[in-house]
């Protein structure tokens, strides 16, 4: 099958009501990627952004910002082509308990330092959501699908938040409120993707997804883990409603999470392993000598006693040899 010339398809990836993600064969260069077609019956205009979109982001270049290799429409069909990633998704590692906290906090750092070379190009993604989180086959994550992400020169305050199609779940109050808004709303995002991975739950239910969004906007930003209270002081700034008292840009994210991980080191496996082994008894003391210590010490009250009783018998001895004599 063969709908963009130049490129084999060979199966689907994902399929959404905006566009299908493919993965093809790009037949100039002999590799796979994937190739991203819109649905041809959306509107004109966010086809054509779509492209303009597109060849903005295909200038970004960082490891966690996924490469588009090739941007352009064949009769009504627009697309692009990017790299095809193997590691599958974040949504899926979240729903399979696979993160721990220095993971996750790992996984924000570098898409934190990626969303603020984005930033300062003048573009907000948008919909920054696990699902929209690839890793690549060494567990490097990549922030992907671009497709609904605006340019800061082109905000206005009449644009429809029902027209953003971002995530909800993921939504900045602002944004869901139809509230101006600015690059700002993917801090949130990024706030309620780490509260997710380090809490495994959303930081807001409710039965219905009105009631969610709801919550979302008149909840309190919820209190971490005692063992985590450290990072609620970045949770609480990334989460926070009012856009002005929201953290302003990616690098101070990652400055927070690296002095966090400075301080607090992961314990590797083995390590962990000889903490919880339970031949160890919990009143084990390592004793060691100092270097400024004499040579020689004084024998513990023990070991004098059986010294003592040598030497008396040993003067018991002699008095008698002597009145033997």
């Amino acid at each position: 099958m063969s709908v963009i010339k130049g490129y084999t398809i060979q199966g689907i990836l994902a399929k959404g009501g905006m566009a299908t993600i493919y993965i093809a064969q790009q037949e100039s260069l002999k590799r796979q990627v994937a190739l991203k077609i819109l649905n041809p019956k959306l509107d004109t205009i966010i086809l054509d952004h779509f492209l303009d979109e597109s060849r903005i982001i295909a200038s970004l270049k960082h490891p966690n910002i996924i490469p588009v290799y090739d941007v352009g429409r064949v009769g009504i069909h627009f697309y692009h082509a990017m790299e095809y990633l193997e590691g599958g998704d974040l949504e899926a590692r979240i729903s399979q308990h696979q993160i721990d906290t220095h993971t996750a906090l790992e996984i924000i750092l570098e898409l934190s330092e990626a969303l603020y070379l984005v930033h300062s190009k003048g573009i907000i993604h948008g919909d920054i959501k696990p699902a929209n989180i690839v890793f690549r086959s060494d567990d490097c994550p990549v922030l992907t699908d671009f497709g609904i992400s605006k340019r800061t020169d082109s905000l206005n305050s009449n644009d429809n938040p029902e027209e953003i199609m971002t995530s909800p779940s993921y939504a900045s109050p602002e944004l869901i409120q139809g509230h101006s808004f600015d690059h700002r709303t993917d801090i949130y995002s990024l706030g309620i993707m780490l509260y997710e991975m380090l809490v495994g739950e959303k930081p807001y239910k409710g039965e219905t997804k009105i009631e969610m969004i709801a919550n979302s906007i008149q909840e309190p930003v919820p209190e971490l883990p005692a063992d985590l209270k450290p990072l609620q002081p970045l949770i609480d700034h990334m989460l926070a409603k009012d856009p002005e008292e929201r953290i302003a840009d990616g690098r101070m994210i990652s400055r927070y999470i690296k002095k966090y991980l400075r301080d607090h080191p992961r314990v590797t496996q083995s390590a962990q392993k000889l903490v919880d082994d339970s031949s160890f008894s919990s009143d084990v003391v390592i004793e060691y000598e100092s270097e400024k210590q004499p040579a020689f010490k004084a024998a513990s009250s023990k070991a004098l006693v059986p010294l003592l009783i040598v030497l008396f018998s040993v003067a018991v001895a002699a008095s008698l040899w002597y009145f033997i004599i």
